[in-house]
């Protein structure tokens, strides 16, 4: 988180101490006020902090009377807003809370995120319960040839389709071992559109069945099973025909150590502890307030109904009823 005074002048807070405070000071002679604009005062701290703003930004130094001179026409510019009735719209209203909030959660939220950590044991637990996300699994690569015949193909054509696949099946065994795929038998005898006139190259296979793609699992399961690369299946039967498998090739799976994985994880892990000290330093001022609203007058109110978000803090008790 940034810090505040890296984006807030010390000017800006001067205006915003000077429009929250009240108009009615003291007009007793103080021995620290250099000047009175209406019912502002300019002290001495605030004649010192204006040089050490106009210092720290690297702004020329006027002689100390111009300078003083300069805040009292700022200063006058703000009894002008102020008696314009400029301090209490909504949109000065709302600069100021946001001017007051980074520095509330400058002086109270930031040091409580900077002091959390993560140890060591905390992402080692990490990276053990989600050992999966760390694993790519094995995989292999695998061609398939296909031959149709659902349910509704009588028995003297599905006798006929099971001989040409136990065909399939003995030309594929007699293929050169150079031969990865089904080669010219793919073209010859499978009726997948994809993948026949590549040799039946129908890509890697892990044991991630939602990725198979238009491919049976079971006979991707089968083609898991393989042992060794050019290893072929016998003919299997699936409910829309007839396989074969081939493995072309296989790759182990990877496991990425935890020491690559472990500056990744203390990211992850450090980010939502600094969520929950968030929420719970968000939690706790609300309790601190002891907020109430009024759900009756709330209910009235014109609201658009669409797209409304679920509330995300519990309902503060209700306002007590008017007199």
């Amino acid at each position: 988180m940034k810090r505040f005074a890296k984006t807030v002048s010390r000017g800006a807070a001067i205006i915003v101490v000077a429009v929250v405070l009240a108009s009615g000071c003291s007009k007793k002679s103080a021995p620290d006020v250099l000047a009175r604009v209406g019912g502002q005062v300019i002290t001495v701290a605030d004649f010192q902090a204006e040089m050490q703003r106009r210092s720290a930004n690297r702004q020329p130094l006027p002689d100390r009377q111009a300078l003083l001179e300069d805040m009292i026409a700022r200063a006058a510019l703000v009894e002008r807003a102020r008696a314009a009735g400029l301090a209490n719209s909504p949109e000065v209203r709302r600069t100021i809370e946001d001017v007051l909030i980074a520095r509330l959660k400058e002086a109270e939220l930031e040091p409580q995120l900077e002091a959390v950590k993560v140890a060591p044991a905390e992402i080692q637990a990490a990276y053990e319960k989600d050992a999966a996300r760390f694993t790519q699994p094995a995989k292999a690569h695998l061609a398939i040839l296909f031959l149709a015949a659902d349910d509704k193909t009588d028995t003297n054509r599905l006798a006929e389709i099971l001989a040409r696949a136990n065909e399939a099946h003995q030309l594929a065994l007699s293929l050169p071992a150079t031969e990865k795929s089904f080669g010219p038998v793919a073209a010859d005898f499978s009726e997948d559109q994809l993948s026949r006139y590549r040799g039946g190259d129908a890509g890697w296979f892990t044991g991630d069945f939602s990725l198979a793609g238009h491919w049976p699992k079971e006979v991707i399961i089968a083609g898991l099973a393989l042992n060794t690369n050019g290893d072929l299946s016998g003919v299997l039967r699936a409910p829309d025909g007839f396989y074969l498998v081939k493995k072309m090739d296989a790759r182990p799976a990877v496991i990425t150590p935890l020491a690559s994985a472990a500056a990744g994880i203390e990211r992850q892990l450090l980010a939502a502890k600094r969520a929950r000290a968030g929420e719970d330093f968000k939690q706790s001022l609300r309790a601190a307030a002891r907020v109430q609203t009024d759900s009756e007058r709330l209910g009235k109110l014109e609201y658009p109904t669409s797209a409304v978000a679920p509330a995300a803090s519990p309902v503060p008790p209700a306002l007590p009823a008017s007199p």
